[in-house]
């Protein structure tokens, strides 16, 4: 939250699009073979480059002797290449703080939680159509535990107050 206001702060002063966009995504940790729900924030410094806090839920799944859930926290950067007209590919980088719950079926319901940060790369698709726009990434993350994902949702765009350099109708 912070983050988001210090962004929106700097848009006043600098040359920023004066754009958010909020995201909704489902998500799939290929290591545990987790489904999880994405939230996202990004803040458009530009046309091209956009910097973003991620939260992840991967709801709970039984393995063997175990039920599997995670939380995972980002903080990624996009850099938008246009491809065709509506169009983009982008290279994805940034940081995430993970935290792993192992529970243990057995009687004692032993539980048994990793934290760790990784470093993310990767990279996306998105087709933007006015305000809305679809977008698909594959992500791998550097940590303690390589891990990947792939991620497919939608997202609203929306400006922050007045933007000078925009024509009016």
């Amino acid at each position: 939250m912070i983050l988001i206001l210090l962004l929106t702060g700097f848009s006043r002063y600098g040359t920023a699009q004066d754009k958010l966009s909020i995201d909704l995504a489902a998500i799939r940790n290929t290591r545990h073979q987790l489904n999880g729900l994405n939230i996202s924030s990004f803040y458009h410094f530009s046309e091209r480059i956009t910097g973003g806090i991620e939260v992840n839920r991967f709801f709970p799944v039984t393995h063997g002797e175990a039920q599997v859930s995670a939380w995972d926290f980002g903080l990624n950067f996009h850099w938008l290449l246009p491809l065709h007209h509506h169009l983009f590919a982008y290279p994805v980088s940034g940081i995430s703080h993970t935290s792993e719950k192992e529970v243990s079926k057995l009687p004692l319901g032993e539980a048994v939680t990793e934290r760790f940060w990784s470093f993310n790369t990767g990279a996306g698709l998105l087709w933007q159509k006015g305000k809305w726009g679809l977008h698909t990434e594959y992500l791998w993350t550097w940590g303690q535990l390589r891990q990947q994902f792939l991620l497919a949702g939608f997202s609203y765009e929306m400006e922050l107050g007045h933007n000078p350099t925009k024509k009016k109708d």
